[in-house]
């Protein structure tokens, strides 16, 4: 089992970013070939990622989440600006209590069987949108190279376009009041996409 932890936003936010979204790249389903929507059902801000988990062991990720989450209060939040990763994955920051929420992220990472996929580096909040659709070339960094000098060549990507329009994005305001600890199952959701199940809700300050 493959777990994850993760604030939801509530669907009064979800249908706002929903407009946007469409306004920008066109109804979910549709939009530039070369990114692809995340399903608005597995929309997220991952607090930490633990992979792969021993059969039987996630109720000791779970404790341990339970014991973060009463030490920290619901969280006033709002979606907020836009950017990207390298090109591959398009995604919404946070604003309002983010301190706060990059302390529940470090929080989070104390539970047994983290993958620590940043490193050392500080918590960055985000909501991941849409990726990349190009699949990578080979032939080494030198290749790589050469087709990133011809996409500048030919102007700005999707995914650098579409990060500009929503960068003015402002969400409306929500309340945190729980941490969801999420299964994932790689490839069983539409269009091979992973599916999302809910294994606990824990809740904020409690």
């Amino acid at each position: 089992m493959r777990l994850f932890a993760a604030l939801r936003p509530p669907e009064y936010v979800l249908d706002h970013l929903e407009a946007a979204l469409s306004g920008v790249m066109g109804p979910a389903g549709s939009g530039p070939p070369a990114l692809r929507r995340i399903p608005r059902e597995n929309l997220h801000i991952t607090l930490a990622f633990y992979g792969e988990i021993p059969d039987g062991a996630a109720s000791d990720v779970r404790e341990a989440l339970a014991e973060e989450a009463t030490t920290t209060a619901p969280l006033h939040l709002r979606l907020s600006g836009s950017g990207s990763f390298n090109e591959r994955s398009l995604w919404i920051g946070l604003a309002g209590e983010v301190p706060a929420l990059t302390e529940l992220m470090t929080a989070c990472a104390r539970a047994p069987y983290l993958i620590d996929e940043g490193g050392s580096r500080r918590p960055r909040p985000h909501l991941t949108v849409a990726r990349s659709s190009r699949r990578a070339a080979p032939g080494g960094p030198a290749r790589h190279s050469r087709r990133r000098r011809d996409r500048e060549a030919l102007g700005p990507s999707a995914m650098a376009t579409a990060a500009r329009a929503l960068a003015v994005y402002r969400g409306p305001d929500w309340v945190a009041e729980e941490v969801a600890l999420v299964a994932s199952f790689l490839g069983e959701g539409p269009g091979g996409a992973p599916r999302y199940e809910v294994f606990d809700l824990l809740e904020l300050g409690r």
